[in-house]
């Protein structure tokens, strides 16, 4: 999977947060946090789309692959060119704004 081509196209053109340490607090002014993963113990892959795979250059031989499949969509190995990133967002919950969302449950990986 090392010749997946990341071009992470919004890191390089939307505002980065200047913090690089991982905390809980309010992000003004960035649409990302860099972070990096947290290893996962013993990853699956429950499904995929082998259509959505070959749309970033993994052919059907390496989808077969799914323990490497797992280690790199879980985070736990980052393939070159991958920048990890939390995104910022808000919303609303239970039918009040409720400002800046986020549990760093979700994260950008990388970009094809």
């Amino acid at each position: 999977m090392d010749e997946i081509k990341f071009d992470n196209l919004a890191l390089r053109t939307l505002p980065i947060d200047p913090v690089e340490e991982n905390y809980v607090r309010t992000v003004s002014g960035a649409c990302f946090s860099k972070v990096k993963p947290t290893p996962v113990k013993n990853p699956k892959l429950v499904a995929c789309s082998l259509d959505a795979l070959k749309l970033i250059d993994i052919d059907e031989k390496l989808a077969k692959n799914e323990r490497q499949l797992a280690e790199v969509f879980s985070g736990n190995v980052l393939l070159p060119g991958m920048d990890p990133a939390a995104h910022c967002y808000c919303g609303h919950q239970f039918g009040y704004f409720s400002g800046q969302l986020g549990d760093g449950a979700t994260m950008y990986l990388g970009e094809v």
